[in-house]
């Protein structure tokens, strides 16, 4: 660059000045620039001032006397920095305050019973083929809470009465629904993902079994399920589409479980599933026969579990949901690596590797898993 000759005193229009000022601003910026990253990063705060303090002096000799601070108005300094959470540091939390425990259970929707490290959720309004209603959204929601605070309890199987699985919403509420406000509409949607989000977030191994159909919310609550057992004979279909409605509550865990391809399938066109084609699709696990077969599958996954650690296997659960889809950065790396090395030193870990050098079962194993039925 060339430096246009510095205008004289007298010359009293300002803008002869702005081909020189800009030309040594160029200058400046360069050679500061240059300056300040030698030996590493530019610094640009030092970079900042310095520019400023050029930038006074030729205007103080343009006669312009600019004040101490002048640039403070124009450049805006946040008082909260905003970062966003990653997955593993939101931890799922309850919808309302639990109305019901295992001691004292109320809930005629739901019926939640304990046995020896396992616990079964059974859908109980076979009359309606177990439409989700408000009692049962909350049996499910006080069963979770309970069980997010049980480590005595490995497995949880969620089942249901009657020939359908699940119908999805009672049809009541829809009508409810078109009353509400768009504020509380919103509002009861996101308590209905939240509560998959709950059920998903289980530290237990859950197990879905479907002695029939499903359809809509009872689609999202088998893909809220670790392992799904299904028999030949069942449907699975999402048709809010059809009555122009999107089901927005169930995309997630959907999509989670059988991907996006599967997932636009399932919800866009509302296609009627068959068993089989659900299982390739990768929302059922196994299929059966008959529902009789479901206690031989529950025991199957049961004498599996009780080899595993209890913290070590639910930690690997929270593991895959939190990396899932997720692509490979140095925030993930170092999570997961801070995982293991937190395993490492655990408890569980110390047992492990105690009972492998005594060739003996470790501690958690020696207490098997007992089916109720």
């Amino acid at each position: 660059l060339r430096r246009p000759p510095a205008p004289s005193r007298g010359d009293c229009p300002l803008d002869a000045w702005v081909p020189y000022v800009a030309n040594v601003l160029v200058r400046c910026g360069r050679d500061s620039v240059m300056a300040v990253s030698r030996g590493g990063a530019p610094r640009w705060r030092e970079f900042d001032k310095e520019m400023e303090e050029k930038e006074r002096e030729m205007l103080k000799k343009a006669g312009i006397i600019m004040p101490e601070g002048h640039m403070d108005g124009y450049k805006y300094m946040p008082q909260k920095r905003v970062v966003e959470k990653q997955s593993w540091e939101v931890k799922p939390g309850p919808n309302s305050t639990p109305q019901s425990s295992s001691s004292s259970w109320n809930n005629s929707d739901v019926s939640f019973e304990l046995g020896q490290g396992i616990a079964y959720i059974t859908l109980n309004r076979p009359q309606t083929n177990n439409s989700l209603n408000d009692g049962m959204m909350q049996g499910i929601h006080d069963a979770c809470f309970e069980l997010h605070r049980r480590s005595d309890i490995r497995i949880v199987v969620l089942r249901a009465e009657g020939k359908m699985f699940c119908a999805g919403g009672d049809p009541k509420s829809f009508q409810d629904t078109a009353s509400m406000t768009d504020a509380q509409s919103q509002r009861s949607s996101v308590c209905m993902m939240r509560l998959l989000h709950y059920f998903q977030s289980l530290p237990q191994f859950t197990i879905g079994l479907a002695q029939g159909s499903a359809m809509g919310t009872g689609v999202g609550l088998l893909a809220a399920c670790d392992a799904v057992c299904a028999v030949n004979s069942a449907r699975f279909v999402v048709s809010e589409v059809k009555i122009g409605m999107c089901p927005a509550a169930i995309v997630p865990v959907i999509t989670s479980k059988v991907g996006a391809s599967h997932a636009k399938r399932i919800m866009c066109t509302a296609e009627n599933i068959s068993a089989p084609l659900a299982k390739q699709m990768g929302l059922v696990t196994e299929l059966v026969d008959d529902e009789a077969e479901f206690s031989k599958y529950v025991e199957t996954i049961c004498d599996k579990i009780t080899l595993c650690a209890p913290l070590a296997s639910a930690r690997s659960k929270r593991l895959v949901q939190n990396v899932a889809s997720r692509p490979l950065t140095l925030k993930l790396i170092s999570y997961t690596g801070g995982e293991l090395a937190d395993v490492r030193v655990g408890e569980e870990a110390v047992k492990g590797m105690v009972a492998v050098q005594a060739k003996t079962r470790p501690s958690w194993a020696e207490i098997p898993i007992k089916p109720l039925y």
